[in-house]
């Protein structure tokens, strides 16, 4: 994972001035940031005489990339991947044990994007989307660790963001955005429900 994002990066920093602007038929960009969106996980719960599994939902920070394509003068193919991390952790009182909450996911997306320009340095996007996420989360009990098992997410996004070019070929990309979908779990129980979540980033990009 680690070497994937460093090639990334570095083919990212080879573009050189003379790169073409990405705006335009022909013309993509590609961007590297962080974001923050909504993990979706589950708890054992206890209705009567029965058990079942209850839906939980908790912040998460994204490192993702995203890469864009124009097929038009106004119009591109987007596609993007994150890598999704959170923590959390409690301390109780002189003998208490300490918890600790970690979290990891990776969420792909493709979509469609209307590009127009205003002035000479910004570049607004707005497009629909579908999307893939799938994470886990392990609960540390003082030395007793236990793992999740995986929650999986389909859902349609929506988003709206631009990017600040900074000169022909490099910007500052940012966009805000919402997911609706469909969530399962199963681990001895099964529950499936329908989240809903914003969500945001901001990147560096490239464009070539």
């Amino acid at each position: 994972m680690k070497k994937s994002w460093m090639v990334l990066a570095t083919l990212c920093l080879t573009v050189t001035a003379g790169s073409a602007s990405a705006a335009g038929k022909g013309g993509s960009m590609l961007s590297i940031g962080l974001g923050q969106g909504v993990a979706d996980g589950y708890a054992s719960t206890v209705v009567g005489p029965a058990s079942y599994l209850a839906p939980t939902t908790a912040p998460e920070t994204n490192a993702g990339v995203e890469y864009w394509y124009s097929f038009t003068d106004d119009y591109a193919i987007a596609i993007s991947g994150a890598y999704g991390f959170s923590s959390m952790k409690w301390e109780g009182a002189a003998g208490d044990p300490e918890i600790k909450a970690t979290g990891t996911s990776v969420k792909v997306r493709i979509g469609g994007d209307r590009m127009g320009k205003v002035g000479d340095r910004l570049i607004v996007f707005m497009g629909p989307g579908i999307e893939y996420w799938t994470g886990k989360q392990k609960l540390k009990v003082g030395g007793t660790e236990n793992e999740s098992k995986s929650v999986s997410r389909y859902g349609v996004s929506g988003r709206i963001g631009g990017f600040m070019m900074l000169k022909d070929n490099l910007g500052i990309m940012g966009q805000v955005g919402h997911t609706f979908g469909m969530a399962s779990v199963e681990d001895g129980a099964k529950t499936t429900w329908m989240p809903s979540s914003f969500n945001a980033s901001w990147g560096l990009t490239f464009g070539f």
